[in-house]
């Protein structure tokens, strides 16, 4: 009877908060809205309701008994302390400051939004600290697998190391000894540039001997030319054999 009743009788509901200037600035435009519209002005809940509603809405929030009732208890109040303090503004500045149900739905919703938000970023932080603490201790296994590994590797690496100094010693030595090899053969080189030094001089005097011998051997040759030929050969032997014992 009641929807037949409302689909008979009922026309359109407008559903306009007073708070602003944006109300009465429509009530100008529009005077139809005062003149022609059955008004209904929707009075506060009571702490009771606003219990209700408080307990509705945060019926299926995740948490305990004891902190639901005391997020009733804070919401309920937030909006009656505001109403208490909107009274008192405006007995004292003379301006309305209007606290409506809707206002505390508001509240309510944000506080659910807020604590969404808050629980999120705490589950977050949470794995972020879980999967931080997985890899803290997987490394400390693998620390601790490569710290039996190197205490099993620990004799090897003494011998290594042993290894390692006789092989220094032997370089050590060998280098020593091509030092000492290299100032020998340094030794040796001076000695043989001296000699060579000596011989230089030695070839530069035959040279000096023999430029002044060859006039006369020319000479001589031309005397031998004027000889018999068996004594001209036993000549030219005889010469060839100075200038080689020169040379």
């Amino acid at each position: 009877m009641f929807i037949q009743r409302c689909r008979d009788q009922l026309h359109i509901v407008l559903a306009m908060s007073p708070i602003g200037d944006a109300f009465r600035s429509r009530l100008r435009k529009f005077p139809s809205l005062v003149n022609c519209c059955t008004i209904d002005w929707f009075q506060s809940w009571p702490e009771d309701a606003l219990e209700a509603v408080a307990q509705k809405f945060l019926e299926e929030t995740d948490m305990t008994d004891e902190e639901r009732r005391s997020c009733i208890d804070i919401c309920k109040y937030f909006h009656v302390s505001t109403q208490q303090v909107s009274k008192r503004f405006l007995a004292e500045l003379d301006r309305h400051n209007y606290v409506t149900p809707t206002s505390y739905l508001e509240l309510i919703n944000t506080f659910k939004t807020l604590l969404e938000k808050r629980r999120s970023a705490l589950l977050s932080a949470k794995t972020r600290y879980e999967v931080g603490l997985e890899k803290l201790e997987n490394a400390a296994s693998q620390v601790g697998k490569m710290q039996k590994t190197l205490e099993s590797l620990q004799p090897q690496l003494v011998e290594m190391d042993k290894k390692v100094d006789e092989t220094l010693v032997i370089v050590e030595k060998e280098k020593t000894e091509a030092v000492r090899q290299e100032q020998i053969v340094r030794v040796d080189e001076e000695k043989a540039n001296e000699q060579k030094a000596q011989a230089d001089q030695i070839k530069a005097e035959c040279d000096l001997e023999l430029e002044a011998a060859m006039p006369a051997f020319k000479k001589a040759t031309e005397a031998l030319n004027t000889i018999s030929k068996p004594f001209r050969f036993v000549l030219s032997f005889f010469f060839e054999t100075i200038y080689l014992h020169r040379t």
